[in-house]
């Protein structure tokens, strides 16, 4: 599906993005509510999680599927789309093949708070897609405020050591997030 080249491939991805319905979770909603960000409208965007994940219970009689080999539950983003898997090895294999990870955290126009990723083990790669303009990510490292145009290349950095956000944007901006979790590394 993709070519290598990165200005091609972010273009295709977006495509594969542009068919998938983006929701939040509560977890993800709480980040935005507890800073007093208003959440995209329903159909509006989304930041959900395509992994495994410790919680089964979801509310009363609903469990999430069950990951015969690591035990853990595997989310409803990966239930519902299991061609993602290969699609994001692909997209990694051509553009940070020496990079496993176990989770991705798939965005479409979240404007992520500032915040550390407290459960990350590993460093993450950040790609950026879409059209819009502004949406930088900022990493406050030690020497100072950094700002990465995740639509230029792959960006790494520690975000369970370092702050980071996005600057406001306009526009669809959808943005994948490759790490290791606690949970992912079980797996």
């Amino acid at each position: 599906m993709f070519s290598g080249d990165y200005e091609i491939d972010i273009m295709l991805m977006c495509d594969v993005l542009d068919n998938i319905d983006f929701y939040s979770g509560s977890t993800r909603r709480k980040m935005l509510t507890s800073k007093g960000i208003p959440h995209p409208p329903k159909g509006g965007g989304g930041s959900m999680l395509y992994g495994l994940t410790w919680r089964g219970y979801l509310k009363p009689g609903v469990m999430r599927e069950k990951d015969p080999v690591s035990g853990m539950y595997k989310t409803k983003i990966m239930v519902n789309h299991p061609e993602l898997k290969q699609i994001f090895d692909e997209f990694r294999d051509f553009h940070f093949p020496n990079f496993d990870y176990g989770s991705v955290q798939m965005n479409k126009n979240f404007p992520c708070p500032r915040h550390i990723d407290s459960s990350n083990k590993t460093k993450s790669i950040l790609c950026c897609f879409g059209d819009y303009t502004g949406g930088l990510t900022c990493v406050e490292m030690p020497s100072g405020l950094r700002k990465y145009n995740g639509k230029k290349k792959p960006i790494s950095f520690d975000g369970s050591k370092y702050y980071h956000y996005v600057e406001p944007f306009k526009g669809i901006r959808y943005s994948l997030v490759f790490f290791h979790n606690t949970y992912s590394l079980l797996s």
